[in-house]
């Protein structure tokens, strides 16, 4: 697969956004003074995976999201007496400082930089996507940054895949290839734009019967990187 335009996700493929997620959660429940339990993980994961899921579905918008997460997450671990819209900002402003690479990302995309141009497509908030990438220097890595709070729209909605091909020079389909973890956003995107695809699949996740396939699978860096005939 010989390509030159690289649209690539950020979060849980270049970026642990679990781990960064796991750390902020952590610090601001010792903030209200409450010890962390591993279990906390799993449920926060379990959690905000359908609700970004049923975001990428339009059946709920940003702002009820943000608005709700907290709320419901505090209430499973039995602490209602916290406020949600409290632990919310404590937790974001802990997130945006925070990043964390996936291993290997870092020097992943430094060799697709060697080959084309790289653009980030992400879903997330625009003042904490950009404070995360800037902490780790992701801007000298790429040629753009399209983050969804800015656009209007999140993946995998048609209107911010159009933002992103108009507002790259001399886009090309037959140059593209669209890398993400997602099914549902990255993928789903990809297909529905015509453009080849790669899912990062570290889990061996399984496809779903839905119709979404990607182009092709990679389940680490250095396999995606020999899709793509990169060395």
């Amino acid at each position: 697969m010989q390509k030159d335009i690289f649209l690539v996700d950020a979060d849980n493929t270049l970026l642990d956004f679990h781990a960064s997620s796991f750390l902020a959660i952590k610090e601001t429940l010792a903030n209200f003074s409450i010890e962390w339990q591993e279990e906390y993980a799993k449920i926060f994961t379990r959690l905000n995976d359908s609700l970004w899921e049923k975001l990428e579905r339009k059946e709920i918008t940003r702002e009820k999201l943000i608005k709700i997460r907290f709320p419901l997450y505090l209430k499973e671990l039995g602490l209602t007496k916290i406020d949600g819209e409290e632990f919310n900002e404590k937790y974001l402003r802990l997130l945006s400082t925070r990043p964390l690479y996936i291993p290997g990302a870092e020097e992943f995309l430094k060799k697709l930089k060697k080959y084309g141009r790289v653009y980030i497509v992400t879903n997330g908030t625009e003042w904490i996507q950009k404070s995360r990438f800037a902490i780790l220097g992701i801007e000298k890595f790429v040629d753009g940054i399209f983050v969804s709070d800015t656009i209007g729209a999140d993946k995998p909605d048609p209107k911010y895949t159009k933002y992103v091909l108009n507002g790259i020079d001399e886009f090309q389909l037959s140059r593209a290839v669209w890398i993400g973890d997602s099914l549902s956003a990255d993928i789903q995107a990809a297909v529905e734009a015509n453009i080849d695809s790669i899912w990062y699949n570290p889990a061996d996740k399984k496809l779903k019967d839905d119709g979404i396939k990607p182009t092709a699978i990679g389940q680490s860096f250095s396999e995606i990187l020999s899709i793509l005939g990169i060395n």
